[in-house]
């Protein structure tokens, strides 16, 4: 969404300003499995969201992906592993996690504690590991982690709630209620249909042409970035971050 808490609140203003349909580009709100997480969360099937798990272990960039020229040396680089172009590791990566926990959990983050830093490669500014755990308003928490040098290692989304657990592994999603269980729940892969990515532009399109406020317009998308902002502050300053930081 933008680099900064700050930078986020300009967009937020210049959209409501100029009238424009905006959307920041939040695809996985869209994936079979986000969106069935949900529905099920929102009918109260399973009661209110009290734990996230959320797991993501991978290898390290795409190496074939844009590169940076730095204007003071001409030297080119992979724009994830520079603050200035990605932000952070969480605000250009796990910021997708963040914006699923959001919109599992609608509710304002309350405070966040985080740890991080790159301690397998040499050659990046933006971290290659992090761990946070957060509270919502709503008392939901979070408990988030990643890395880029976990070969193999998978990612993984649990929801525990009062009358059963969504478990998502890969691409498929599980559910237990009450004392039962995981099992596969019907409609919850990625695997069918259209990408996820070519529904949300064409969904975009269709706002355009209807005027009508995308979903992942920018107060929307504003939630998820928080947790990326709140992560930064953390790590960098070495302390809790609250509600408080963002008023």
């Amino acid at each position: 969404m933008a680099t900064s808490y700050a930078d986020a609140l300009d967009l937020i203003r210049e959209a409501g300003r100029n009238g424009r349909i905006v959307a920041v580009g939040m695809q996985r709100w869209y994936n079979g499995s986000d969106v069935e997480m949900r529905r099920v969360v929102e009918s109260g099937r399973i009661g209110p969201v009290r734990l996230i798990n959320y797991q993501e272990y991978r290898g390290d960039w795409y190496p074939g992906t844009w590169k940076y020229t730095d204007p003071a040396t001409g030297k080119k680089i992979s724009w994830r592993l520079l603050n200035k172009t990605a932000g952070s590791s969480e605000l250009e990566f796990s910021i997708h996690a963040f914006a699923t926990v959001a919109s599992l959990v609608k509710s304002p983050l309350a405070r966040l504690t985080a740890s991080g830093g790159v301690v397998h490669y040499n050659d990046r500014e933006t971290r290659d590991i992090s761990p946070l755990i957060a509270d919502f308003e709503s008392g939901a928490r979070l408990n988030y982690s990643f890395s880029c040098f976990a070969l193999g290692g998978g990612t993984s989304c649990t929801e525990l709630c009062d009358k059963g657990a969504l478990r998502r592994d890969g691409g498929q999603l599980l559910l237990a209620e009450g004392g039962g269980k995981f099992a596969p729940l019907q409609g919850g892969s990625d695997a069918a249909g259209e990408r996820a990515e070519a529904q949300m532009y064409r969904e975009f399109l269709q706002d355009v042409r209807e005027r009508k406020p995308s979903p992942l317009r920018p107060e929307v998308a504003l939630e998820p970035s928080k947790i990326a902002y709140a992560a930064q502050m953390s790590i960098a300053e070495g302390r809790i971050v609250t509600a408080k930081d963002f008023s």
